[in-house]
């Protein structure tokens, strides 16, 4: 399945964002508590990288005519058993996370926040790759095979 424009302007933008995360100064979690205009804006950002995630998933199952599912961890899962994506389970962790900033925004700690910036961009990354490799016409299995 060729990418279309819709998709890769929604991976664009998500690249986008995991580069301004990157430089935004997260220097340590101590510091990234104290400072509520940093520690709000990294919660959108990653709200916001989420999103396009979620929104990329069910553009790709619409365009193989496949009906989305109930929840977007279910897309993503979708995703996995027809080959687009390697591990769906990463990326549905990053959904939950999503779900608990967006529900329950007045009990999120500092703490996984920063994590997820600090050590989980790359989760993000892969999942670009992926998509790109399966809407160009290569699976994630297929590539593994040939090296």
């Amino acid at each position: 399945m060729p990418i279309n424009g819709v998709v890769e302007s929604k991976l664009r933008f998500l690249e986008q964002t995991l580069a301004d995360l990157e430089s935004w100064p997260l220097t340590n979690v101590a510091e990234f508590a104290g400072n509520s205009l940093l520690r709000r804006g990294v919660e959108r950002a990653l709200q916001l990288a989420i999103e396009s995630m979620i929104d990329v998933a069910e553009r790709i199952l619409a365009a193989r005519r496949l009906s989305p599912t109930e929840t977007a961890a279910q897309n993503l899962r979708r995703l996995q058993e027809i080959g687009v994506l390697r591990d769906a389970a990463r990326y549905a962790e990053m959904v939950r996370f999503r779900n608990f900033i967006v529900h329950r925004y007045e009990q999120i700690e500092p703490q996984i926040v920063y994590s997820l910036a600090k050590g989980k961009l790359n989760h993000f990354r892969d999942f670009v790759d992926e998509i790109r490799e399966a809407c160009a016409g290569e699976t994630p299995e297929e590539k593994s095979a040939d090296t």
